[in-house]
């Protein structure tokens, strides 16, 4: 399996992992997780996402409490998608509109 991570791909998992001195499992992890720009750079804290007046204290939070995919919320994140910020401000305003309704 090719793995490309910041602009350098690698012929196998091992090899990248060996290449980032991380191991086979945290490759895997950032693939699952669309992370892989992050991987090896030892980014492993959490970082806070606020949107729309909203504040989450991690990106793993958001997702859960928005109804989107970590993954897909890492990816608007990192890439700032036009697209990808309205789903993500619009999924944030039912959140908030559900909050206050209770």
């Amino acid at each position: 399996m090719l793995i490309k991570v910041r602009g350098v791909t690698y012929p196998s998992v091992r090899q990248a992992a060996q290449s980032l001195n991380v191991t086979d499992a945290a490759v895997y992890s950032a693939l699952f997780r669309g992370s892989m720009e992050l991987l090896g750079l030892g980014n492993t804290r959490r970082k806070p996402v606020e949107v729309e007046g909203l504040s989450f204290p991690s990106i793993a939070a958001a997702a859960r409490a928005l109804g989107l995919s970590e993954k897909y919320v890492r990816k608007v994140i990192l890439t700032d998608s036009i697209a990808g910020m309205k789903r993500f401000r619009a999924a944030a305003l039912v959140y908030k509109q559900n909050m206050e309704g209770k």
